[in-house]
């Protein structure tokens, strides 16, 4: 019974890990030869894998794309979600929080340049702002859900930070769903506005101004901290 257990981890272990070679493979080829031109094929050949292994993965082009999407919020839930898990005041892990959003959008402008600026995929994300109950493939509802779901949690865990942040004082009474909806405007909209406008992050400078921004809306003046 244990030795079926472990070996049940190991393989769950080795379809995590084939799973996230794939996406990183896709990621290198796409960045090279561009989103339309990439091919299933031209992946299985990057991640070292049959193209047979691969379609066990991803069913298609479109399945690797929206799986692409879902593993960049993962990876930034998973880190934003250690910010908040840590150490130091809640200004501190805000602060934190927005500059480790900044540096991991800088880390994939590029993908992201050519996931934006691609028609078909742009076409493609028109999904994301169908009604769910518009959508033809059951694939494309249980994506969206995924996605939906991803998006949740990560304000979710925005609100628990500002809530404990309330808790001790730092923070001001707040309507915390639509802080969280602000915060998140702005923080993306700061960054996508600099991607448009050809302009390159300077990433501390930004977090600082956005930081103090931030910090004099919803700061208590009773608890300010001396700059």
């Amino acid at each position: 019974m244990i030795k079926t257990d472990h070996r049940d981890v190991r393989e769950r272990r080795r379809k995590q890990e084939n799973r996230e070679a794939i996406l990183h493979a896709a990621e290198a080829v796409i960045l090279r030869k561009g989103l339309a031109a990439a091919s299933m094929d031209d992946v299985a050949a990057e991640a070292d894998f049959s193209k047979a292994t691969l379609y066990r993965y991803f069913k298609n082009k479109a399945e690797l794309l929206f799986e692409i999407l879902l593993h960049f919020l993962e990876d930034m839930d998973a880190g934003l979600a250690g910010i908040r898990a840590g150490g130091g005041s809640c200004r501190d892990r805000l602060r934190e929080s927005i500059l480790y959003t900044f540096r991991f959008q800088a880390q994939k402008e590029n993908l992201s340049r050519v996931f934006m600026m691609d028609r078909s995929f742009l076409k493609l994300m028109q999904v994301f702002i169908a009604d769910e109950s518009n959508l033809s493939q059951e694939a494309e509802r249980r994506f969206v859900r995924k996605i939906r779901e991803k998006r949740r949690r990560m304000m979710e865990n925005v609100g628990l930070l500002l809530k404990e942040g309330e808790a001790a004082g730092e923070f001001k009474s707040m309507d915390v769903l639509s802080t969280v909806l602000f915060l998140s405007a702005v923080v993306q909209g700061y960054f996508h506005e600099k991607f448009w406008l050809g302009m390159k992050p300077n990433i501390d400078k930004d977090v600082y101004l956005l930081e103090r921004l931030i910090w004099q809306g919803i700061g208590n003046p009773k608890n300010r901290i001396k700059e």
